[in-house]
């Protein structure tokens, strides 16, 4: 009997490492091989050799919101009884938005763990700090919306297609940045060279899925409407616009293509940051319009990413997440786009749960 059980097992192994090799491909089975030896350092697995290093600071941004926060919620109900509820989708409100299970605590120890190359890190909040963030840690900033919506009457919003189209005007912030949402978790180690080129090219990891046909309408998800928005633009302009989407993880920016951009779609990027819940004439800038925009305009290219998607609301959350304990892909996402679940507090529990398992050790933007 013990050997049947210790057969399964190595079995169940074997299965995971191959389809862990399978995911990697050759060149990057190879550097996983290599980085299991004695003394050998993080993989860097794109780099591509001396001389063509990453060799800038690269920042984060993250936009954090927390949707217990009463005064806040006291804003955002107040917003909502006051726009025009014809002109929106019903999941521009939908409650999934701002549920928060302290993932940025988490995304943050992610970051420490396998990314200590990150330089300054930025968190874009509406008047919050998370209670057990380190505000003071000289790495790390809280970025107040009256920042970056300065000299506008943008605010206060709840859209985060308006927010995403402002994070270039945080002061101070480098030229190369990633921004996270905070369900977006680094897996194992990663190099700069995942995301950009040493010369600054970004990297781009486009999704499998498409933008549909046709103009946007209300019933449209807000986010294929603005894709498809960005893709009339980006037509208008250049005579061609890519069709497929892009990966739910850390984008790429390069801050002076942002502002190039903004000059460029002026009147789009002002009607975006003045709505208030997410519509379907908004553009959504760092999710797909400035990738599409920097590759159109040779400042980006496609590239691999070791990536997994997990849809909280699905039946199968909770296989996904031990699949996600044993395969450990460069960059996962947990996210609640289409609610949380059939048992919310069993979801709040499983994903809490996982991500202390994941991510033991406090980071040092945690006070203690």
């Amino acid at each position: 009997m013990w050997r049947v059980r210790s057969t399964g097992r190595v079995l169940r192994a074997a299965r995971r490492d191959l389809a862990l090799a399978r995911r990697l491909g050759p060149r990057g089975l190879a550097a996983e091989l290599r980085s299991l030896l004695p003394g050998a350092p993080a993989p860097r697995s794109g780099g591509g050799g001396i001389g063509y290093e990453v060799g800038f600071p690269i920042d984060v941004v993250y936009t954090w919101v927390d949707g217990t926060d009463q005064a806040w919620c006291a804003r955002r109900d107040a917003a909502w009884a006051a726009a025009d509820r014809g002109e929106h989708s019903e999941l521009a409100a939908n409650p999934s938005r701002w549920v928060n299970r302290d993932e940025l605590r988490y995304s943050l120890r992610s970051l420490v763990a396998h990314a200590e190359w990150v330089n300054r890190i930025f968190v874009v909040t509406d008047r919050q700090v998370p209670p057990w963030l380190d505000a003071g840690n000289p790495r790390l900033r809280i970025v107040d919306h009256a920042e970056i919506f300065a000299g506008t009457d943008g605010i206060p919003t709840f859209n985060s297609h308006a927010i995403e189209s402002r994070l270039h005007h945080i002061d101070g912030l480098a030229e190369h940045y990633l921004y996270f949402n905070d369900d977006m978790f680094l897996g194992r180690p990663c190099a700069p060279e995942d995301f950009f080129f040493g010369n600054g090219i970004a990297r781009l990891f486009p999704s499998p899925k498409t933008v549909p046909d046709g103009p946007p309408t209300a019933a449209d998800p807000p986010v294929l409407a603005a894709g498809k928005n960005n893709r009339a633009l980006l037509a208008a302009k250049f005579g061609r616009a890519p069709a497929q989407r892009f990966l739910h993880a850390p984008y790429p920016q390069l801050r002076s293509v942002l502002a190039e951009a903004e000059g460029t779609f002026a009147a789009d990027f002002a009607r975006t940051a003045h709505s208030r819940f997410r519509h379907p004439s908004d553009i959504s800038v760092p999710a797909s319009l400035i990738g599409n925009y920097s590759f159109l305009t040779g400042r980006a290219v496609p590239g691999p990413l070791s990536y997994v998607y997990v849809d909280l609301a699905g039946p199968r959350l909770a296989r996904q997440l031990r699949r996600l304990r044993s395969t450990r892909p460069q960059v996962f996402c947990l996210n609640d786009h289409a609610g949380p679940g059939a048992d919310p507090a069993a979801v709040d529990a499983a994903v809490r749960a996982f991500l202390a398992a994941y991510y033991p050790r406090p980071s040092e933007f945690e006070v203690l």
